[in-house]
Order: structure tokens, then sequence, then C-alpha cells
């Protein structure tokens, strides 16, 4: 496959949906709890979100798996090591330390950026609605590869 439609893919696929987790997990810790500016409790919502990004990999091992072995290129396969884990514990955990790392940043940025009547309002359903229709455009590029029957059309 080439490395412009593997690179497509993992932006539609995995990247964009990423990002939209991150501010998911920024504005609902944001809109749920009260006094959300207090630093030990933004490290507990941060290390809630770890835990949560942690379990959103795990969903996507598969469509991961495939778009690696169909790559040669380096950079691109490390990026997408970025989203296994089925690797060391000591990657595992460097993965985990940088998810906490992100949602502590997403919480922050959400809570610095979006009034608190945006947080409680609509911002929810925009980011969901930039996830899906992420999600559906990179499952439709690469439905046959990521199909559990690729003979299937």
């Amino acid at each position: 496959m080439k490395k412009s439609h593997v690179l497509l893919v993992f932006t539609f696929l995995l990247l964009i949906p990423y990002i939209c987790s991150l501010l998911i997990i920024g504005i609902g810790y944001n809109a749920l709890v009260l006094h959300s500016a207090e630093i030990y409790r933004t490290i507990i919502g941060a290390l809630v979100g770890s835990i949560i990004m942690f379990a959103v990999k795990a969903t996507i091992q598969r469509p991961v798996d495939l778009l690696a072995m169909q790559t040669n290129d380096g950079l691109l396969k490390q990026l997408l090591r970025f989203f296994s884990i089925r690797r060391r514990y000591f990657l595992l955990f460097a993965n985990i330390v940088l998810d906490f790392i992100l949602c502590f940043a997403a919480t922050y940025l959400v809570r610095s950026v979006l009034t608190l009547d945006q947080i409680v309002g609509s911002s929810i359903g925009f980011v969901l609605l930039i996830m899906f229709v992420s999600t559906c455009l990179g499952a439709y590029v690469e439905y046959d590869n990521l199909s559990i029957d690729p003979q299937q059309h």
C-alpha cells in the first residue's frame, strides 16, 4: 500500500479520533467536576483519562496491526506503534504516561479556551460529530483491508 494511502487512513481513522477523545475527556472533566481548576483534581482527571485512552487503544489493535504490516516507512510505522498496546512493559508504561500528560493538557486547554457555557453546552456534540465523520471516512477508505473477511465486497 502506498505511503500516502496509509497516512490518509492513519489520519482519519486514528489521529483525529485520538485528538477528539482527548477533547472529550477534557470537556467531560470540566463539565462534571466542581472546582476543576484545582491541580489535585486535574491530576485525578488526567489519570482517569489516561486509563480511558488505554482502553480506547485496546479496541483499535486490529486496524493498527494491519496498517503497520502494510507500510515500510520507519517514521509512519513508529507513529502507528504509538497506538499499539502490545509492546514491552516499559514502552507501555511510557505510553500511559504520555496519555496522562496529554489528558492533563486537554483538560487545561479546554478550561482556558472555552467558557463554562460552551463546555456544558454544545462543544461535546461538535467533537463527537468530527470523530464520527473522521472514523467513517477512514473506515471507508480502508474497508477492504480492515474488514474481517477481505474477500467480501
